[in-house]
This record gives structure tokens, sequence and C-alpha cells, in this order.
């Protein structure tokens, strides 16, 4: 295990500490814990873990592309999706540099029963909730994600995954804002949280089922 990492990103230049993993989950909409038997699983098989992490920033990418191509004439919506696909890019491209340079294999497209599940849930044909369903299903995913990484930074001790981690699950958290306050614009407060309750604890019941494997969602 260790010691909290201190990133050299505070006031005039003097490191900083990351949140602990209690303070990041409570300020996540999840309403499940990660064990850590996960983490030590994902620290002990690294390999898979960047692999599939790396597919997971694609997918993110990808579907961040695919609502903009939804909602074409949402200008705040396409420019938000733009400028996060092009930030999973980079985060794909890092975790591939990190796979590359040690020799470990690629992951190639795999399925993700979490996610499919989770998307499974949007209704479709039914706007304007359509959207608000879409990017719902986007927070969580950054919120699971977001917290994962917390998570598995309690286990390792390799500083290059270390420093990767300790910069994606800040973007991560940023995301599921993001996408939360998008959804909520046109949508009444009180209609979105309920609806967001329904969503929440629907992941909670998936999230039950895993922590089996080292994939990011496993």
């Amino acid at each position: 295990m260790i010691p909290p990492v201190k990133r050299p990103d505070g006031p005039e230049g003097q490191p900083t500490e990351l949140k602990s993993y209690d303070e990041v989950y409570a300020e996540l909409p999840l309403l499940h814990p990660t064990p850590r038997s996960w983490a030590e699983l994902a620290a002990s098989r690294l390999p898979e873990f960047l692999a599939d992490h790396a597919v997971c920033e694609q997918q993110v990418a990808m579907y961040g592309l695919s609502l903009a191509g939804y909602y074409p004439d949402d200008a705040e919506l396409v420019e938000r999706a733009a400028a996060l696909a092009a930030e999973e890019v980079q985060h794909f491209r890092r975790v591939v540099a990190i796979l590359t340079k040690r020799g470990w294999p690629l992951g190639g497209r795999r399925k993700n029963v979490w996610a499919q599940s989770l998307r499974a849930r949007i209704v479709l044909g039914r706007e304007p909730m359509t959207k608000v369903d879409r990017l719902l299903f986007g927070a969580l995913v950054e919120a699971r994600s977001c917290e994962r990484f917390t998570r598995l930074l309690e286990e390792i001790d390799d500083p290059e995954v270390v420093h990767l981690l300790a910069d994606l699950g800040p973007a991560e958290r940023r995301h599921w804002e993001m996408f939360y306050r998008l959804a909520g614009r046109n949508t009444d407060e009180q209609v979105l949280a309920a609806r967001f309750q329904g969503w929440r604890e629907f992941e909670a019941d998936l999230a039950r089922g895993l922590g089996t494997s080292p994939a990011v969602h496993g």
C-alpha cells in the first residue's frame, strides 16, 4: 500500500495530497462501493487492467462523438461532447504508451456486461427524456470509473500507473458532473433527481455482482 500521492499542482508549485477513497466516494453518486478485493486483484494483474482501461477510454470517446451525432442542434452538448472525446483519446494514448513501452498486449474489443446492461436501460424514442437518459448513463460510467481508479490507487506502488490514475480519477469526476449538468439544463430539478435515483439504484444492483475480474468495470 502506498501513502497519499503528492502532485506538484498546489499553490506556488507546492505538492497537494490526493483525496482519500472515502472522501472521493462520498462526493460521487454511487450507492455501492467497490470492494478492496477488486483493487487487490487489478493491482496483481496490471497488464489486463491497463489493456481493458485502454478499451474503455476508446469507447467513451466514441460515445461522446455519438452524442454529438444524436443532437447536432444542441450546440453546448456538441461542444462538450467533442471536448470529452478529444480528452478521452488523449487518455487512450497515455494508456497505450505504457502498454507498448512495457511490451504488454493491447486489449481488443470485448464485452462489458456492466456497461451493456446499464446502457440497455436508456429508453429510446421518447425525447427529451431519451437525451436525459443518455446523459445520466454517461454520468454513471464516469462516476464509477473515478471510483475504481481511486480505489486502485490504494493498492499499487507502480509510479507510472500511480501518476496515470492520479490524473485520470479527477478527470472522470469532472466528466460525470458535466454529464449531469447537461441533463439538467431543461429538466425540472426534482424530476431529474428522481430519474437519476432510479439509475443509481439500478447501477448499484449491477455493481454488487462486480469485483471478480481485473477489468475497469469487472
